[in-house]
């Protein structure tokens, strides 16, 4: 409508300045001004345009320049979040979010499962801030950018400790090759890939233990230093996209019961493929799998301190009008050097919720079963559901309640209680 109006305008101007060089000179100054006025309106009405055109943008994905939830592939098709918070910060070029936490976790018993996020031992329940995520992203041209992800993790006794958690130089040739160069999220199943920090785009107030980032005692090599490619295979409307990594990881791991010490597993170059498939005929529905494998140490419990490590993943994810449901299975394998020892360690999550209003209620129930004599000694059988609500109330702040039930092997069952507000800005 506005180009309309400034197209007849400007007929009617024009056909104004033609009378009046035939008529009468005096006008042109009235002419010149008119005209004036309606390059101006033009370039309002094109600022307007463009600013309207930025929000519509913002709008249809929430996960611009993967600062909020990259997608699952990593390769910019994003999925939409489930509670994306509005809008970008710029500086300078850099554009930015954060996003913080505030939590209260109370347990039945008196020693605290992990004494990461300011867990005091003694105590059966704490107030924590957890993570404060700040994502930046500067694009450096068309086709490339940069992405860092910087954490501010509370540890015991409330001291912090910076992370960089991802740094990463980005190169989109197409849509069928993104390059990523730097500290990745390795992209082990969905929830490694679909899921960073800031526990703002999680429905759960925590993420399932299989899926755990390794420095709060989670199983999975989750970051690692190198390449990560991904992008669209031509499938037509099958949607297949890959994914294909090669890198350095060393993962060093506490212990999930609390017990002194870590796992460093000093790993070796780890190679990882993923295959999944968005077909258009169910919009929200994801199929797909991934094999990781690299070497690890465990000197600890082996005199030869060296593993294969084989990681199979498979999942089933559907997100899509106000229904989440999640289900990843994985497969961890560990064969000893120069003997016959393999273990076979599997697990598994399956996540239910669905949104009515502002409130998502939701429900996951998660399985583990870890060699005793394997690095994961610590978690060994470890099994059991949690529900809860989140509640929005707004754009960008969150109320998580969560109730979780743990049947651990050899030891008593474990029932907690967390609570958790977390915002975005």
């Amino acid at each position: 409508m506005f180009r309309i109006m400034i197209v007849v305008t400007t007929v009617l101007l024009l056909s104004t300045v033609s009378l009046g060089q035939a008529t009468a000179s005096s006008d042109q100054e009235t002419i010149r001004l008119l005209v004036q006025q309606v390059k101006e309106l033009q370039e309002k009405v094109q600022a307007l345009e463009a600013t309207q055109s930025g929000s519509a943008d913002a709008a249809a994905q929430p996960a611009a320049l993967q600062v909020q939830q990259e997608p699952a592939d990593q390769s910019g098709n994003s999925r939409p979040s489930l509670a994306a918070p509005p809008g970008l910060h710029e500086l300078g070029g850099i554009q930015w979010r954060g996003f913080g936490e505030v939590n209260y976790k109370v347990l039945d018993q008196r020693q605290p499962e992990l004494s990461t996020f300011g867990s005091t031992p003694g105590s059966s329940g704490n107030f924590y801030t957890g993570d404060f995520s700040l994502f930046l992203t500067s694009r450096i041209n068309d086709k490339a950018s940069v992405l860092s992800e910087i954490t501010f993790s509370e540890q015991p006794e409330q001291l912090f400790q910076v992370d960089l958690e991802r740094v990463l130089f980005k190169y989109d040739y197409s849509d069928h090759l993104r390059m990523s160069f730097g500290r990745y999220q390795t992209g082990i199943g969905y929830y490694n890939t679909q899921y960073h920090g800031g526990r703002w785009f999680l429905t759960t107030v925590d993420r399932p233990l299989i899926t755990e980032y390794a420095h709060d005692g989670g199983p999975l090599p989750t970051q690692a230093v190198g390449i990560s490619t991904t992008g669209l295979i031509p499938s037509g409307k099958l949607g297949l996209n890959y994914i294909l990594e090669y890198g350095s990881s060393d993962t060093n791991r506490p212990r999930v019961d609390g017990s002194p010490g870590g796992d460093d597993e000093s790993n070796g170059n780890h190679v990882n493929i993923g295959l999944f498939a968005r077909p258009d005929a169910i919009p929200g529905l994801q199929i797909g799998g991934s094999f990781y494998h690299d070497n690890i140490s465990n000197v600890d419990l082996h005199e030869s301190g060296r593993f294969g490590q084989t990681i199979v993943n498979a999942h089933v994810v559907y997100v899509g009008h106000g229904i989440e449901f999640l289900n990843e299975g994985f497969l961890i394998r560990h064969a000893e050097e120069h003997t016959t020892t393999v273990f076979n360690m599997p697990g598994f999550y399956s996540q239910f919720s669905k949104r009515l209003g502002h409130a998502r209620p939701f429900f996951r129930y998660q399985y583990l079963n870890m060699n005793p004599n394997s690095i994961f000694e610590d978690i060994l059988l470890r099994c059991g559901p949690s529900f809860g609500v989140r509640y929005d109330l707004n754009d960008n702040i969150a109320l998580k309640t969560q109730l979780d039930h743990t049947h651990r092997k050899g030891k008593p069952n474990l029932n907690g209680l967390q609570l958790q507000l977390t915002f975005a800005f």
